[in-house]
């Protein structure tokens, strides 16, 4: 890129409100390293504020080697760019995930936290243990007072973390992640909550909160089978891929990008103030 060209990229990202800014949504690239670099250099090129990551960032949380390759094909992207991400069930083991914790929170630990840009309050829980995102766990007691805290400040909220509520993938629906939770976040305004571990893209709109599935970063694809719970509106692909979100506010307008740069979903999200 020129000088004159990268000077003017960085004089707009400074000048930029701090309730106006891009993002980027991917999960489980787990092993399909030549799927992940491509998605890497996709996102790199659409110059996000952060990234999120909804979970299973390698195959075996244990295994430093995977890390190491993660690390690799991450690297320039996260010298650049924060990457928040949700702690996948391929995550655990070791010590990779909470070292790859390294920026700054505002509430939580490095397996539930929160941080906020602009109007918009962002929540990563960690959904793995029902003994810790159950009503008795420290867990979902951090949550909930972290999310009243958001409410009464009249924050919008988004939510993210690995395992759906609601998806038509092989995994399918967490029906008791979705009883645990999801009254909690119609209780406390959520409107938006992004999850993977199914590896494919889903879109559904349940009580007034958008619910997507971004689990095609680059691990086996799965089918989508509509009949497991799909509903009119809803939108579906099996296919690797990452969400861009443009924040202007209390508004995100979204699009859903192939690996190669090909848009296949639009779609906005309002905060409740809107």
């Amino acid at each position: 890129m020129p000088l004159a060209a990268t000077f003017a990229l960085l004089f707009l990202a400074r000048s930029a409100p701090a309730d106006r800014y891009r993002f980027v949504l991917y999960g489980d690239c787990r092993d399909g390293h030549e799927v992940h670099r491509k998605l890497v250099a996709l996102m790199m090129k659409e110059h996000p504020a952060f990234v999120i990551q909804t979970g299973d960032l390698v195959h075996k949380g244990t295994n430093e080697d995977n890390w190491k390759t993660y690390d690799e094909i991450t690297g320039e992207m996260r010298s650049k760019i924060p990457i928040y991400p949700a702690r996948g069930n391929h995550d655990f083991g070791g010590d990779g995930y909470d070292s790859r914790i390294d920026f700054k929170i505002e509430s939580g630990d490095k397996k539930h936290y929160s941080f906020t840009r602009g109007k918009w309050h962002f929540v990563s829980l960690d959904v793995d243990e029902h003994e810790n995102y159950g009503p008795s766990g420290e867990e979902y007691k951090w949550m909930v007072a972290d999310l009243e805290k958001a409410s009464k400040a009249k924050q919008d909220i988004a939510v993210f973390f690995h395992v759906p509520p609601y998806s038509i993938g092989s995994h399918g629906s967490d029906k008791d992640v979705r009883a645990t939770l999801c009254p909690v976040f119609a209780k406390y305004g959520v409107t938006l909550v992004l999850n993977g571990h199914d590896h494919i893209y889903y879109r559904t709109q349940r009580d007034g909160i958008t619910y997507i599935v971004s689990g095609g970063g680059g691990a086996p694809l799965y089918p989508v089978n509509p009949k497991e719970g799909a509903i009119d509106g809803d939108q579906y692909l099996s296919t690797n891929h990452i969400v861009v979100f443009d924040v202007d506010g209390d508004t995100m307008k979204a699009e859903a990008l192939k690996a190669d740069g090909t848009p296949f979903d639009h779609f906005e999200v309002h905060g409740r103030s809107h």
